[in-house]
C-alpha cells in the first residue's frame, strides 16, 4: 500500500509544497495536482500540520519532471483503521479478558467500561432534527441508558477533561451531550462542541479510501452536532464541518476509485443543507461549481473500474451529487446536462451486459434501458420537454422493445403439474346422475371454490415472511413479446399484489380440476340447449331485460368447452349486470357530466357503492380476474385484442364462467327467498 508526506516544489519562480505519494519501493509515484495550505480543526491539529511541512524544508527540492505522468491514478489508503485505534487504545475485548487473567479486578472493570463505551453505536447517538426527532431520542436515552448507569455517567464528566485520543473524546462528549442535562434544564452544550472538533479529528485518523464509511460515520455526526450548537458558536462549528470537508475534497480530488470524497460531500448536501448559505455567504455559487467538477471528474475516473458493477454505481453516485451541486449554484442548464449523464449511465450499464455475459443478457439490458427512460422522463418532468429528450426516449423504447423480444427466446419454461385426479374425480360425482338443473346448481353451491379475503391476506402474509429476500425485489410480470406488464410494489401493495397473484392460482387450479371436469361429465350425460338453461336467465334480477340470450349462449358455450364465446361473450354482460345491480339499489353508476357516460368497469369495482350490494370476497375476486394486472386482467387484454387463439383456453375462463353462473343461481335464490 502506498505511503505519502509533503515535499517542495520549484515551480513557476517559486516555491510550493505539494502532497506526494511513494510505491512500496520508496519511488515517487505521484503528487497532489493543487498546493498543500496548512490547517487543522483545533491549534494542536494546526501545529502538528506546520510541523509536517516545516519537515518538508529539510528535504531535497525537487520539481515536476521527478513526477512519472500518471495514466491511472494511485490508490491512497492514508491514517488508520477504526480497528487499529481500537487495537491501539487497547479497546478489545481481549485486554480486558487479559487483565481478568492475571486477577487485576479494577484494571478489567476500566477496560470493560471503556470497551463498552467506544462500542455503542453510532446510530444509538446519532440523529437529525425532524418531526420524529423527539420520540426517537427518547429511544436513544432509553437504549443509552441501558448500558451505562448513572455512576458510569459520573466517571465520564471526569474522564473527559483528561482524555486526550480524539475518538475516545468525542463518543464520550457526545453520550453526555444525549444522555443528561445541565441543571438549569439546557443540553451541556459544550459537550457537542468538544464532540464536533473531536469527531472531525478522528475522522482524519481514519481517512481511508478503502474503508471510508468509518470516517464518514464521524464527518456526518459532527455535521448532525454542529447545528445545535448555541448562538454565534452554532455557525462556527457548522463552519469547522465544512472547512474540514472541503480540505479533504481538495486532498482526494486526483485520486481515482474512491468514494470518501463523495461520501462527504454528500453530508454537505444532507445534513448541512440548510446551513450552505450561512457558512458560504456569497461564495456558496462558487464553492458548488468547484465541487460539481470534482464530482463530474470522480465520475469519468469511474470508466476505468474494472468491475462494471462497482463502475455504475459510483458513477451515478457522483452524478447525482453533481446534479445537486449544480441545483445549488442555480445553474438549470448545467443540472439537466448532468441528469442527462445519470440517464446515460442506465444506458451505459445495459450495455455492460453483453460485456460481461450475464444470464439472459437481453432481459438484463432491456431492464436497465427501462430505468434510462425513466431518468429521461425525469428530465421533461423537471426541465420541460424538448426534442432532444423526446427523440432519446423513442430511440431507447425501440432498443428495450428488440431487447424485450429477444430476451423471450432465453426464457426457460418450468412445467408445474397442475393435475389432481382426486378433485376431478369427486367434481365427477357431484353432477353425475342429476339434471341438468339440479347438476348446475350443485356445481355452483355444493363446493365453496371461492378464497375469502382474510385466508388470502394471512396467506400472502405468511409466504412474505417465509420469503423475505424474494420480495426485496420486485415481481415483475412480462407478455409473449417480453414487455413489462406489471410490477409488484412494496409494503402493502406488495401484499395485495401477492393476494391476487394467489388467487390467480387457485382460481386456475379449480376452473383445471373442478369446473371443467363437471362441466365435461354434464355434457356426457345431457345434450343441453340454450332452452334448458332458461331456468338461470329468465326473470333473474341480475341479468337487465334484453340480455337473457347473451347469457343463455355465453353459459352454453362454457359448458360445452368454448371459451372464446365464452368470453366474448359473458364479460361484456358481467359488467353491465354490476351498473345495473348499483342502479336496482339505488345507486348511481353514470357520470354526471353534460355526456352521461356510464361507468367503467374499474370505476364500478372500485366504488363503495357496490361493497353495499356485493361481498368483498366476490369484489375482490372480479377485480383480479378481469382488471387487475398482477391477477388475470383476462377483461383488458381480450377488449385490447392482445389476446391470441391459445390464450383462451387459460383455466382462468373457464373459472370465469363459473363465477357467472355462480352470480346468476345466488341472484335467483336470492329473488325466491324474498
Amino acid at each position: 500500500m502506498m505511503h505519502w508526506d509533503y515535499r517542495v516544489f520549484f515551480e513557476d519562480s517559486g516555491y510550493t509544497i505539494r502532497t506526494v505519494y511513494y510505491d512500496d519501493h520508496g519511488a515517487i509515484a505521484a503528487c497532489s495536482e493543487k498546493p498543500i495550505e496548512p490547517f487543522g480543526e483545533s491549534l494542536e491539529d494546526l501545529q502538528d500540520e506546520l510541523n509536517l511541512l516545516q519537515a518538508a524544508l529539510k528535504k531535497n527540492v525537487l520539481s515536476a519532471s521527478d513526477v512519472p505522468e500518471q495514466s491511472v491514478r494511485p490508490k491512497v489508503k492514508r491514517g488508520k483503521s477504526l480497528k487499529a485505534v481500537r487495537e491501539q487504545l487497547g479497546l478489545h475485548k481481549e485486554a480486558a479478558e487479559e487483565y481478568q487473567l492475571y486477577g487485576d479486578s479494577l484494571a478489567q472493570d476500566i477496560f470493560t467500561f471503556l470497551s463498552k463505551i467506544t462500542c455503542l453505536s453510532m446510530a444509538l447517538t446519532g440523529f437529525t432534527a425532524s418531526n420524529k426527532t423527539k420520540t426517537y431520542f427518547m429511544k436513544v436515552e432509553e437504549m443509552i441508558s441501558e448500558r451505562l448507569s448513572d455512576d458510569d455517567l459520573a466517571i465520564l464528566r471526569e474522564l473527559i477533561t483528561t482524555v486526550s485520543d480524539p475518538e475516545m473524546r468525542a463518543r464520550i462528549a457526545d453520550i453526555l451531550w444525549v444522555c443528561k442535562r445541565d441543571t438549569d434544564g439546557a443540553r451541556p452544550i459544550q459537550m457537542a462542541r468538544v464532540a464536533v472538533q473531536s469527531y472531525l479529528q478522528s475522522a482524519k485518523t481514519l481517512e481511508d479510501v478503502d474503508e471510508y464509511t468509518s470516517c464518514h460515520d464521524r464527518i456526518q455526526r459532527a455535521a448532525q452536532l454542529a447545528p445545535l450548537t448555541d448562538g454565534k458558536k452554532s455557525k462556527e462549528m457548522r463552519c469547522l464541518v465544512a472547512q474540514h470537508i472541503d480540505n479533504l475534497i481538495d486532498r482526494y480530488a486526483d485520486v481515482e476509485n474512491e468514494f470518501l470524497t463523495g461520501s462527504a460531500m454528500k453530508v454537505l448536501q444532507k445534513e448541512l443543507e440548510k446551513s450552505l448559505n450561512a457558512i458560504y455567504s456569497d461564495d456558496l455559487a462558487r464553492y458548488a461549481v468547484k465541487y460539481a467538477a470534482v464530482a463530474a471528474q470522480k465520475a469519468v475516473f469511474a470508466d476505468k473500474l474494472q468491475d462494471y458493477h462497482q463502475a455504475y454505481y459510483q458513477k451515478l453516485a457522483y452524478r447525482e451529487i453533481e446534479s445537486k451541486w449544480h441545483k445549488i449554484a442555480g445553474d438549470q442548464e448545467a443540472e439537466r446536462r448532468a441528469r442527462w449523464d445519470i440517464a446515460d449511465a442506465e444506458v451505459w450499464y445495459a450495455q455492460q451486459a453483453f460485456i460481461g455475459k450475464e444470464p439472459n443478457s437481453y432481459a438484463v439490458a432491456a431492464g436497465r434501458i427501462g430505468s434510462a427512460i425513466q431518468a429521461f422522463r425525469t428530465i421533461e418532468d423537471t426541465f420541460g420537454k424538448r426534442q432532444d429528450t423526446s427523440d432519446r426516449i423513442q430511440e431507447l423504447h425501440q432498443i428495450m422493445l428488440y431487447y424485450q423480444q429477444k430476451s423471450m427466446s432465453r426464457m426457460v419454461s418450468i412445467p408445474i403439474d397442475f393435475d389432481n385426479t382426486e378433485m376431478q374425480q369427486k367434481a365427477r360425482e357431484l353432477v353425475t346422475g342429476n339434471s341438468i338443473r339440479d347438476a348446475l346448481y350443485a356445481l355452483a353451491f355444493r363446493y365453496s371454490l371461492i378464497r375469502n379475503l382474510d385466508d388470502l391476506k394471512e396467506e400472502a402474509e405468511q409466504d412474505t415472511e417465509s420469503y423475505k429476500l424474494r420480495y426485496l425485489i420486485p415481481t415483475v410480470l412480462v407478455d409473449e413479446e417480453g414487455k413489462t406488464k406489471a410490477i409488484s410494489g412494496n409494503g402493502e401493495d406488495s401484499i395485495e399484489h401477492k393476494m391476487f397473484r394467489i388467487a390467480k392460482f387457485y382460481q386456475g387450479w379449480y376452473g383445471l380440476n373442478f369446473i371443467a371436469p363437471a362441466c365435461q361429465q354434464i355434457c356426457s350425460e345431457h345434450d343441453t340447449r340454450l332452452d334448458d338453461l332458461s331456468f338461470i336467465v329468465d326473470e333473474n334480477p341480475f341479468i337487465p331485460q334484453g340480455r337473457e340470450p347473451l347469457y343463455a349462449r355465453g353459459l352454453l358455450a362454457g359448458l360445452q368447452g368454448d371459451p372464446v364465446i365464452t368470453a366474448y361473450l359473458l364479460i361484456p354482460q358481467l359488467e353491465n349486470s354490476l351498473r345495473y345491480l348499483l342502479k336496482q339499489h339505488g345507486f348511481i353508476a353514470s357520470k354526471p357530466d353534460v355526456i352521461q357516460d356510464d361507468y367503467l368497469l374499474n370505476k364500478v369495482l372500485y366504488s363503495h357503492d357496490l361493497q353495499e350490494v356485493l361481498t368483498e370476497d366476490i369484489i375482490f375476486i372480479i377485480k383480479g380476474l378481469l382488471v387487475e394486472r398482477m391477477g388475470s386482467n383476462i377483461r383488458n387484454e381480450i377488449c385490447h385484442g392482445l389476446f391470441d387463439y391459445s390464450q383462451f383456453f387459460q383455466p382462468q375462463i373457464t373459472y370465469i364462467w363459473w363465477l357467472t353462473l355462480y352470480l346468476c343461481l345466488y341472484a335467483k335464490l336470492q329473488a325466491m327467498d324474498s
